[in-house]
C-alpha cells in the first residue's frame, strides 16, 4: 500500500511539473532520487514522500542520497511531501529538523515552499520582505 501511495504521489507531481513546462524523468525503484525535472532555468532532483499524518521521517540514507546525487548532477535538491487531503509542501533539505538518525518533516513547519514558489511563478512572502526577486 505504501509503495502504491508513493508511486501515485510521484505521478501526480510529474503531471504538475509537466503542466508547468518542465521535462521530467521518474526514476523507478528510487535508486538515487525519485524525480529529475528541468525547464532550462530550474533543475530539480526530487525525493517524493506521501503521508496521511501531520509528520513523517526521512531516513538519513535517503537524505544523503538526495544531496549526493544533486551535487553530482548539478540540480537543486528538493523534498516534496504530499500531505494527503492537505496538499503539497516542498522543502529545502537544509531546513529539515534532525530527529535522531532521521530528518523530520511536519505539516506545521514554517520553512517550506508551495508549488508556485518552487517553480518560480510566485515569490514567497518571506522573499518579498527580504527583498528577493
Amino acid at each position: 500500500m505504501r509503495y502504491r501511495r508513493g508511486a501515485s504521489a510521484e505521478r501526480e507531481l510529474i503531471k504538475m511539473l509537466e503542466g508547468a513546462g518542465f521535462a521530467v524523468v521518474r526514476s523507478a525503484g528510487s535508486k538515487k532520487v525519485d524525480i529529475i525535472a528541468g525547464n532550462g532555468k530550474f533543475h530539480f532532483c526530487i525525493e517524493v514522500k506521501s503521508t496521511h499524518e501531520e509528520r513523517l521521517y526521512l531516513s538519513q540514507e535517503d537524505y544523503e542520497k538526495l544531496l549526493s546525487f544533486s551535487r553530482r548532477f548539478g540540480g537543486t535538491p528538493v523534498i516534496a511531501v504530499k500531505f494527503v487531503n492537505r496538499g503539497w509542501r516542498f522543502f529545502n533539505p537544509e531546513d529539515l529538523e534532525r530527529g535522531g538518525k532521521n530528518y523530520k518533516v511536519t505539516l506545521r513547519a514554517s520553512k517550506y515552499m508551495t508549488f508556485e514558489e518552487l517553480i518560480g511563478k510566485q515569490t514567497s512572502l518571506r522573499g518579498v520582505i527580504d527583498g528577493e526577486d
